[in-house]
């Protein structure tokens, strides 16, 4: 006898003027009975399909997310099979990456918060002089994440950061 495991996973992002754009994967896995016996191979497949739905979300809403925080165009926008490919290529990255003692976001841990995205977005159009890609490259250099991959810790660090540059502190080091 089988049973169904079923999965799903909804994010909303903001978008400039008051927009914003969401996406949304649902799995539906048939698994033998005899998986619940064993629940740590049952929690691994519910984990794993969690996962797989998160990186087609997260892969989505790349279309819709604004490079430079003014508007949200193609032609503001790296290609969106670029995207793809590096959004892949740094999902697979997170599976082999040590913590480095900042909150490293492996393939299991959280990613940061829908309101934590939302608030570094409105700080990327308060500090004067940065964009999407300028930020996504100071985080991949400083965590070895995008900003859409930071754990909950590092978008915390990213947040005060952000703030303080925004208020003509220190702020980020770019």
């Amino acid at each position: 006898m089988t049973i169904k495991i079923n999965v799903g996973v909804n994010k909303k992002i903001g978008l400039p003027d008051y927009g914003s754009a969401g996406g949304h994967c649902n799995i539906e896995i048939e698994a033998d009975n005899s998986i619940l016996d064993n629940a740590d191979q049952f929690l691994q497949r519910v984990q794993d399909a969690y996962e797989l739905a998160r990186q087609s979300v997260e892969e989505e809403l790349l279309h819709h997310r604004p490079a430079n925080g003014n508007a949200c165009n193609s032609a503001a926008r790296t290609e969106p099979q670029q995207q793809r490919q590096e959004y892949r290529q740094d999902y697979r990255n997170d599976n082999n990456r040590s913590d480095n003692n900042s909150g490293g976001n492996t393939g299991g841990n959280r990613i940061a918060s829908a309101k934590q995205q939302q608030f570094i977005a409105n700080l990327v159009k308060a500090v004067k002089g940065l964009n999407w890609q300028t930020l996504d490259k100071y985080c991949t250099s400083k965590w070895g994440a995008n900003t859409s991959q930071l754990s909950p810790k590092q978008a915390s660090e990213l947040i005060d950061e952000l703030q303080a540059a925004k208020a003509g502190g220190k702020g980020l080091a770019i």
